[in-house]
């Protein structure tokens, strides 16, 4: 693709799954190899690929959930995985998150990234259905 070949040249790669596989996975190996020094992608990168990385920011805590017909914050499980690729210890000795959020949901993100917010199970809710599947 010309268009991610332009990135490459200037170091920058990006990820999504909208991707062709070809180009997902070259981005992958130039990340990984440090070719690329800025890799900008959506949060499933987090959870199904091992690319540690320095620094990693979160731009915004809206994603839009299909089954809600709307929009709801990135989860405390999603934040924590994400920030995880910053700083492995195999790989770097400190490492950087960056979270950017409306400052109505500041104390929010502050409180779950300091262990400060309680966490309840939804099992319970959810339970028939877990049976069943």
């Amino acid at each position: 693709n010309r268009e991610v070949q332009e990135l490459f040249d200037l170091g920058f790669g990006m990820h999504h799954a909208g991707m062709l596989r070809a180009d997902r996975t070259l981005t992958e190996r130039l990340f990984a190899e440090g070719l690329l020094r800025v890799l900008c992608c959506t949060a499933t990168l987090a959870w199904g690929v091992n690319l540690p990385a320095h620094t990693v920011i979160i731009k915004g805590t809206q994603v839009y959930d299909a089954q809600k017909g709307g929009f709801s914050d990135v989860g405390m499980l999603d934040v924590q995985q994400i920030f995880g690729r910053a700083g492995r210890p195999q790989f770097e000795d400190s490492g950087l998150g960056i979270i950017i959020t409306s400052h109505d949901k500041l104390a929010h993100y502050l409180g779950m990234l300091t262990h400060q917010a309680a966490i309840e199970s939804q099992f319970k809710k959810y339970l028939v259905d877990n049976l069943n599947a």
